[in-house]
């Protein structure tokens, strides 16, 4: 069984729940759509339709909501891969007629099917460069494409490509301040040259966060995802949470506590002593046992600061000054 990503975590743990969900969705589906649809109703319903093998780049999450006297499916597949999927209109598909056959597994009689909705939500740089629509995989030419009409297969998944929106629009969104900022996190934590500025510039989306009823395990779900995917100073972002109040660092600790026990931060740390040590001694020459046991045993803010002052210092005693 493939192992849950740091994507796949943050997504499910802020889109799991209606609340959250319900904004994202009402910035995507239609208007017209979304004008009749009881928001107030979304159900977040159980399983999972992904193939197997793509379960390392797909993650989903299916709804339900009243729809005037219907029920509609509002399906959501996350998409992260690096390389993106030339064939996600025909995998889109595929997982909705899955979900036609659990309905109709659970509804035994029906007669009618209920409209699934799918949405692709991806976060990937550089933005979505394959095709939405079914009928563009279909080899024939464009013209008899047209000309079978209705005799060939038809979909077209709504897409919310968080590469192509930028952070305004993102911020003027109607979304919970958990969605909110988890679509920032998604969007930006991995290429932000410096993610503890955005952070302190989304102070006011963190503030909301740390006040909302499930905020603080919110946080914890933000803090275990910017560890994982972002180069950040551990002191910086404690100092940022310490400025939310004593509960926010409660949840700081928690989770660099956590870490600690699975080993990650130790392995960042690491990975930067060992890069250290090899630049230095390109630069320097042998290094004493010394000089490399009190590399081992710094801090990730020492080690960043000594790495900066390699290119400028003119003995290896000028790195340490």
């Amino acid at each position: 069984m493939s192992k849950e990503t740091p994507h796949d975590a943050l997504f499910k743990r802020v889109f799991s729940s209606p609340e959250n969900a319900a904004g994202e969705l009402r910035a995507v589906v239609p208007e017209a759509l979304s004008q009749q649809i009881d928001w107030s109703s979304l159900r977040l319903e159980p399983g999972s339709f992904v193939d197997e093998e793509l379960t390392d780049s797909h993650t989903d999450l299916l709804f339900s909501a009243r729809c005037g006297e219907s029920k509609t499916l509002l399906y959501v597949l996350f998409e992260h891969q690096s390389t993106g999927d030339e064939l996600m209109a025909f995998r889109v598909l595929r997982y909705v007629v899955r979900v036609w056959d659990a309905f109709l597994r659970d509804n035994a009689g029906a007669r009618r099917l209920p409209a699934v909705v799918p949405v692709v939500l991806q976060h990937e740089p550089g933005g979505w460069r394959h095709a939405t629509d079914l009928s563009t995989l279909i080899d024939l030419p464009a013209e008899l494409v047209t000309a079978l009409g209705d005799h060939l297969p038809r979909l077209r998944f709504l897409l919310d490509d968080l590469a192509a929106v930028d952070e305004g629009q993102l911020r003027g969104r109607s979304l919970s301040a958990v969605a909110a900022l988890g679509l920032l996190l998604l969007s930006r934590a991995r290429t932000s040259p410096d993610l503890l500025a955005d952070l302190a510039r989304w102070n006011d989306l963190l503030v909301r966060v740390v006040t909302a009823p499930t905020g603080l395990e919110a946080l914890k779900a933000f803090l275990m995802y910017i560890y994982a995917v972002a180069d950040v100073r551990p002191a910086g972002l404690r100092k940022l949470v310490h400025e939310l109040g004593p509960a926010a660092e409660e949840a700081f600790m928690t989770t660099a506590q956590q870490l600690k026990i699975e080993g990650k931060i130790e392995g960042k740390i690491e990975g930067k002593a060992e890069m250290l040590l090899k630049q230095l001694r390109l630069r320097f020459g042998a290094l004493t046992e010394s000089t490399a046991a009190r590399i081992h045993a710094a801090s990730a803010e020492d080690l960043d600061r000594w790495a900066e002052r390699i290119l400028t210092a003119g003995t290896l005693d000028d790195v340490f000054a």
